[in-house]
């Protein structure tokens, strides 16, 4: 989407719209969001919307898009960026299964962004993180993170104290934790 014609479009939604971004592709993604925000949820979960943004994120951004994407997330509004992780960790494209995929492992980088982001808005609870537990499969996806990026975000999960306690051995999520850790100190 172009500038002017987002400038169009941001009259629209001028209280929600919080972008400063004036990247074609990322005024696209924000868009999409901004003008789906607002809908009944099932748009995300139901009725495509996760898999509408990874297939944005696959086929139309390049290195220099990500990059200018990570900073640009902090304009988000909280809400905003909710829906963006769970797209990033529930949604889907014909290539994640490809272990050579750099759509997931940038939709990975952003999620630490995002979890950064979720932390430093010093809400009750920090829904960010949430939608990272409720799709926490997700990590199993990301096949080339290196052992500092598993710590980090083991971190959050109190991943060092979870190991030891007898009543999340079962839990899904300390064994994706684990198999991450594994999987990266290799």
């Amino acid at each position: 989407m172009l500038a002017k014609d987002f400038d169009l479009f941001k009259q629209k939604y001028k209280e929600n719209c919080k972008t400063e971004s004036s990247n074609p592709v990322i005024l696209e993604l924000y868009s999409y969001i901004l003008k789906n925000e607002a809908i009944d949820s099932e748009v995300w979960t139901v009725g495509g919307g996760n898999d509408a943004v990874v297939r944005i994120l696959e086929h139309y951004f390049s290195d220099e898009d990500w990059k200018e994407l990570e900073p640009e997330l902090e304009n988000w509004t909280t809400n905003q960026l909710e829906i963006f992780t769970e797209c990033i960790v529930e949604g889907s494209a014909e290539s994640d299964s490809d272990d050579l995929n750099s759509t997931i492992m940038n939709r990975f980088y952003l999620l630490k962004k995002l979890l950064i982001i979720g932390e430093q808005r010093d809400r009750l609870r920090n829904d960010i993180f949430l939608k990272l537990i409720d799709n926490i499969e997700f990590l199993n996806k990301c096949k080339s993170i290196t052992l500092e990026e598993a710590t980090e975000i083991a971190s959050y999960f109190d991943y060092s104290e979870r190991i030891k306690d007898e009543k999340y051995q079962d839990d899904i999520t300390t064994i994706t934790l684990k198999a991450m850790m594994e999987k990266s100190g290799n």
